[in-house]
């Protein structure tokens, strides 16, 4: 099963990267064009910050999924000095599911209770230079609530699969040199 479930989240993980890159190109695309046109012509297009805003705000709906199940949000280190590398470790890891289990009720309360009634809009709102109706600007924070909850879902489960694993050597060398830095 965990098998089965590590290769459910890699490729989740791998759709949700492949349109963050998507939106990041898209992002990059516009800035480029803002900039050539800054400088080269007489006056620069209305619509590129507007895109570059927008595509922005969906590179992050995809991206933060990503982060929170490559576990790059949170990490405490205020025990570091106290605790032996084993224990340190265990202690990171009741952290880590504590922070994750609020993140989730947090992003779960905000799906159901905030964003159906501010990203559904009733009336016609569309976007300044682009008039694009902001629905579609909006719907992203459904996207990124929505991916959050998912992720933070599947990266509750792993990390009580993984629960009685120990942090692989390199990794527990990692902190205990950490810990001679900052001693030292």
């Amino acid at each position: 099963m965990k098998k089965g479930f590590d290769k459910a989240v890699k490729v989740y993980m791998e759709i949700l990267c492949a349109f963050g890159c998507f939106f990041y190109l898209a992002f990059c695309f516009c800035v480029l064009v803002q900039i050539i046109s800054r400088n080269f012509l007489p006056s620069a297009p209305s619509w590129t910050e507007e895109a570059a805003r927008y595509t922005f705000i969906y590179m992050v709906a995809f991206g933060c999924g990503v982060a929170v199940l490559k576990d790059e949000f949170v990490f405490v280190e205020f025990l570091r000095d106290t605790l032996e590398a084993k224990k340190l470790h265990m202690v990171n890891k009741v952290i880590r599911l504590i922070v994750t289990v609020i993140m989730l009720c947090i992003s779960f309360f905000i799906l159901t209770k905030s964003e159906p009634g501010f990203a559904i809009l009733k009336f016609r709102m569309v976007s300044t230079a682009m008039e694009i109706p902001m629905q579609y600007i909006y719907f992203s924070q459904l996207l990124l609530f929505g991916f959050l909850c998912v992720s933070l879902v599947l990266r509750i489960i792993q990390m009580i699969v993984g629960w009685k694993e120990l942090p692989e050597e390199s990794e527990m060398q990692r902190e205990i040199e950490e810990m001679k830095e900052e001693v030292g």
